[in-house]
Order: structure tokens, then sequence, then C-alpha cells
């Protein structure tokens, strides 16, 4: 049994109703049975390792070094060790005083931006979203869009905007003035019956 604990923040941007408490008390069932670690993956995830090199392909690139970028786009896929990205196009942006000519390492990567039908395969999750942003510092993924969402085995997650930190474990979702977040768990666990 995996012992990884998500911690899952529900943020919405309305006042609550007396009519929300139903609502309440499902977000605090919510968050007792998350707690217990159903949205863990099967597996452990595999260590990075600072030594995988980062593979892309696609149609085209084009590299500003005085924007410190790099854009691919058409058909991009990025594999590093056990994690798979593809989208329609994909920016990497360089730290301050590097850039693509110099042997850039996966240190040099300040942020990875992925934009059009994102999916991102990664500790044993599946992410889609419209948008898909990864700060190498923060360890944190951000994916934005209509119906962003997570798969974990048969549980999923939906949101116009969730967060994970990968160094905690925690995700963040949170909903739009004209959405909510979505979960469904389907656990080993009886949850309300």
């Amino acid at each position: 049994m995996n012992d990884r604990r998500y911690n899952l923040r529900v943020t919405r941007y309305d006042s609550m109703r007396l009519s929300d408490a139903p609502r309440l008390m499902i977000v605090a069932l919510l968050w007792v049975i998350l707690s217990a670690g159903i949205l863990a993956a099967e597996e452990p995830p595999a260590p990075e390792t600072p030594a995988d090199p980062i593979h892309i392909t696609a149609d085209r690139l084009v590299s500003d070094t005085q924007r410190r970028n790099a854009q691919f786009s058409g058909n991009v896929k990025v594999v590093q060790g056990d994690t798979t990205i593809t989208a329609d196009r994909l920016t990497l942006v360089y730290a301050e005083g590097a850039s693509s000519q110099d042997g850039t390492s996966a240190e040099s990567i300040e942020r990875i931006e992925a934009d059009g039908n994102v999916r991102i395969v990664m500790d044993g999750r599946v992410a889609e979203s419209d948008r898909a942003i990864y700060r190498t510092d923060e360890r944190t993924l951000v994916l934005t869009g209509q119906n962003a969402k997570v798969t974990s085995g048969q549980d999923v997650i939906e949101s116009s905007k969730i967060t994970f930190y990968r160094d905690s474990g925690n995700v963040k979702m949170e909903g739009d003035p004209k959405g909510q977040v979505k979960a469904i768990i389907r656990s080993n666990q009886r949850g309300l019956n």
C-alpha cells in the first residue's frame, strides 16, 4: 500500500450560502477519503535522476537566445525518465545566463510551457489540459483550461486549474466562477455506503 498522502484544497470564488451545507459535508467527506491516499499512484514514483536527458521531438524548432527560449511546435513529444509530455506547442524558458546553445542541461531550464492538447504522464498519473506550466525551481505543475483533469487509476479529478506540488504531494484545485471542481473516486473503501 502506498503511504504517500495528498492534501486537496478546493477554492470557490463565490460566498457560501445556507443551501451549500450539504455540499460542504460532501467536500469534508471527500477530503477525508482523499487524505487516505486514494489519489496516490499504484506504484511509488520513480526517483528523478538529474542525469536523465530530455528527449524532444517536434515538427519545428525556433530558438531565440535573446529571449532565452526554444519553441517547439507540431506533434511535440518530450520524454525524460518516466515522464512523457505531448502537446501542440512547447516552450523551454532558460534561466538567466543560460542559452540553448551552451549544452543546456535540466538545471538551466527555468520553466516548461506546453499549449494545446496537453497530455502528461508522470508519477503514475495522466494529466490532460489546454495548457500546462512546470516551474523547475518550485517543482510545481499548473494545469489550466476547460476540463483540466488528472487520472490516477480509476480516480479522476477535474477543474479549470489544478496545481501539483511535487515535493509535498499536495494538490490544489480551483474552479472558475462558472464551474466547480469535480472528483470521481472509485476506491476499495466503502465510502458513504
